[in-house]
Formats: structure tokens, C-alpha cells, sequence
């Protein structure tokens, strides 16, 4: 299970919440990224006024997950993390799936993040 308390987690920076791009996303199985993730992809990046800006180009990133975490589910269910390669705009990167604290829902993040 993904170690952080998940909201204080997403208070510090460290998760970012999917339903901050898209409510939609509060009914699938991932719930949180790491920030790590999402600068170390290309998919967040600061902007003009000193914060961050997270490109629209994300959901391809959730969609690829989304995947990795079916095939796991299929072929190797409760076997966490659930491992795999996504491409993004700096290049192949694994990314790992563990669950978090809510029941049903997990976290996607890179191996360094734990």
C-alpha cells in the first residue's frame, strides 16, 4: 500500500489527485499520481506566475495506466505494484500501480517515489 496519508499527502505536493484534471476520473481505479511522475514525463512544468502547470496532454498518461492496470488485474490480480512502460513526452518511462489507503483505488508512480 502506497505509504503517504493520502490527502495530507496531496496537501504537500507530493500526490496530485486525478479529479483535479477530470471528476470523471473519481470512478476509476486510480485516484492519485505523484508529482515526481508528472515532472519527470513532461506533464507538469512551471508556469509565468511561479506555480505549475499541468499539460492537457495528461489524460493520454491516465489512459495508459488505465491499461496497466487492467492487464494486471487479467493476468496477475493483487500481485502489486502492477508494472509497466508508458510513453510520454520525455520518452519511455516504467511507471508502477500500488493501491492507497482507499479502499479500491490506487496510486501511480515511479520506482524512486516509494
Amino acid at each position: 500500500i502506497f505509504s503517504s496519508s493520502d490527502q495530507q499527502a496531496a496537501r504537500d505536493g507530493i500526490l496530485f489527485p486525478l479529479t483535479a484534471v477530470d471528476t470523471a476520473y473519481a470512478t476509476g481505479p486510480i485516484s492519485y499520481v505523484t508529482t515526481n511522475l508528472l515532472e519527470q514525463l513532461g506533464y507538469l512544468a512551471p508556469n509565468a506566475f511561479g506555480g505549475r502547470t499541468i499539460s492537457p496532454q495528461v489524460s493520454e498518461l491516465f489512459s495508459a495506466a488505465l491499461e496497466i492496470f487492467k492487464k494486471g488485474e487479467q493476468t496477475e490480480p493483487g500481485d502489486y505494484p502492477y508494472v509497466g512502460d508508458i510513453e510520454s513526452p520525455a520518452g519511455t518511462h516504467t511507471v508502477w500501480i500500488s493501491p492507497n489507503h482507499t479502499p479500491g483505488k490506487h496510486t501511480l508512480y515511479l520506482p524512486e517515489d516509494c
